[in-house]
């Protein structure tokens, strides 16, 4: 459970450091922003990357935590786990087998439409006359 939460923190952090480093690149190229906050504006765009990476980071470590720390979220993802416990997965060898029908169908269907479409290629030549 504590791995989803780890994973959500992380993903978190890159999405919204991504996000801050497009609006603070965006903003700094506007002439009310460098008018306004000179200092923000002047930052070079490698260092805005790593300001907007530990400012998610530690804004996804906080709401992570807040939510790790609510009642209702813990008690969902107790429920959560406790239901894919009871989850029979399958095992290599019935996902290989899965997959080579998979592939096989997919190949099969594949050769099927490859010669409807050469055919009906044929009888609209015919029909219209190209001539071939």
């Amino acid at each position: 459970m504590m791995a989803g939460f780890f994973g959500a923190a992380i993903l978190g952090a890159y999405v919204l450091g991504k996000a801050i480093h497009g609006i603070w690149g965006n903003l700094s190229n506007r002439d009310w922003f460098s008018r306004a906050v000179p200092a923000l504006a002047a930052v070079v765009d490698e260092d805005k990357a790593t300001y907007a990476t530990v400012i998610a980071g530690v804004v996804a470590v906080i709401v992570t935590l807040r939510t790790y720390r609510r009642p209702d979220v813990r008690e969902w993802t107790d429920e959560v786990a406790s239901e894919l416990i009871k989850v029979k997965w399958p095992t290599k060898k019935d996902v290989t087998n899965s997959t080579m029908v998979v592939i096989a169908a997919s190949a099969v269907a594949t050769l099927y439409l490859a010669l409807l479409d050469r055919l009906w290629s044929f009888v609209t030549g015919i029909v219209y006359g190209t001539g071939s």
